[in-house]
């Protein structure tokens, strides 16, 4: 074990690729040592040591890669990553951001731990798991069989037969027109046209994107959530609330197998992303002062802020600003705090299995009971009625 440790910290100097070493899938190890925050999340994790290959990689919806090579001789997996071939944008950045769970307190320090690893291609990131794989076990992994690298000679043929075809029977894709009007609803916060919207489901066609019915309209969800939280960044809705929906929307989705359940949840990721712009437009303000106590307070539901810690980010006395936010608005800033966090909640309860001690403590409740008394008044169901039957 000594000198497994030794071989991957090496290696981890010469690449400056992360390394985590799981035995029995629990991580034993970092190289280099890091705590919880940067270890690779949950999802990727078992995804890759779940695969019956020496040498597998995964990718997230947004171009980010992990990497893992196994050596099953004493169950240990490395994996490698995140690794990507370009420096991360800020919306990359807030995906990562979801993905680890990252507290916005520490975004910064995370940030700091992504920029100074390695920027890599695909190929060459595989590259060095296969020559980890053949280190660890003595086995030499062709490429192509890590990743069907080989040109399809026919697909240009393929999608000029089709294009064919559809114009010959009139079977023109109405896809984009009602794409561009779901995503304009989005944009402009107007859920209730959705509701009016009649799809007409023979006009609409997104092609074929998957073997099977039921991985088709999983990812026909994955494109129109993804859709969804642009056009609702667009509209105002804030990167965090937004990227951490699609999230929990994809991940959703991924553990239904119903083809009908599937749908009901499509309709729904469309109507919550218009609902949440068109609320988030409820508290835009025209006053520059007003507009950066709100956006702070929706960035820091999950921190323990207080009126005070509101006014000095604006550069005003408690006092003062207390009574100049409730003059402008009608209500007070505590009020709105504490309806971001549970705003915040009914969320967490909707698509999460999270306990109810879970949230009132991450959004630093005093306690559950003050959690649950505190939903019941704004909502009038319990935290646990709410959850089975949200609405």
């Amino acid at each position: 074990m000594y000198q497994f440790h030794t071989f991957c910290r090496l290696y981890h100097q010469d690449t400056r690729l992360p390394i985590y070493l799981y035995e029995n899938g629990i991580l034993q190890s970092s190289f280099p040592e890091q705590t919880a925050l940067t270890w690779p999340p949950e999802k990727y994790a078992r995804m890759l040591m779940e695969s019956d290959a020496s040498v597998s990689f995964c990718a997230s919806d947004y171009g980010i890669y992990f990497g893992s090579v196994s050596q099953k001789k004493w169950n240990y997996h490395l994996i490698l990553g995140p690794v990507s071939a370009i420096p991360y944008s800020e919306a990359d950045l807030h995906r990562l951001y979801a993905d680890y769970s990252v507290p916005m307190e520490k975004h910064r320090q995370f940030r700091t731990f992504v920029d100074t690893i390695e920027k890599l291609p695909l190929n060459p990131f595989l590259e060095k798991l296969i020559f980890l794989n053949y280190c660890l076990n003595e086995e030499y992994v062709d490429i192509n069989e890590v990743i069907d690298l080989s040109p399809d000679a026919e697909f240009s043929l393929k999608l000029a037969e089709q294009t064919y075809e559809k114009k010959e029977n009139l079977a023109h894709n109405e896809s984009y027109k009602l794409e561009n009007l779901v995503l304009n609803i989005i944009r402009t916060g107007r859920p209730e046209d959705l509701l009016k919207l009649h799809v007409n489901t023979t006009s609409y066609n997104p092609g074929i994107l998957a073997s099977s019915a039921l991985r088709q309209i999983k990812n026909n969800l994955i494109v129109t959530t993804t859709l969804a939280t642009r056009a609702a960044i667009d509209g105002g809705l804030d990167y965090d609330t937004a990227y951490q929906l699609s999230d929990l929307y994809i991940q959703k989705a991924e553990h239904i197998n119903d083809a009908d359940t599937l749908y009901t949840l499509m309709g729904q990721v469309n109507y919550d992303f218009a609902r949440r712009v068109h609320e988030s437009r409820l508290f835009v303000s025209s006053d520059d002062m007003i507009q950066k106590a709100i956006r702070y307070v929706q960035q820091n539901v999950n921190c323990h802020i207080t009126v005070a810690d509101v006014a000095a980010h604006v550069g005003f006395s408690r006092s003062y600003f207390s009574a100049y936010f409730k003059r402008r608005l009608g209500f007070s800033l505590g009020d709105f705090i504490l309806r971001c966090k549970l705003e915040e909640s009914r969320r967490l309860l909707a698509f999460t299995e999270k306990s109810l001690t879970e949230i009132s403590t991450y959004l630093c409740f005093s306690s559950q009971s003050h959690f649950q008394t505190a939903f019941k008044k704004q909502y009038h169901v319990t935290p646990l009625q709410y959850r089975k039957n949200p609405g």
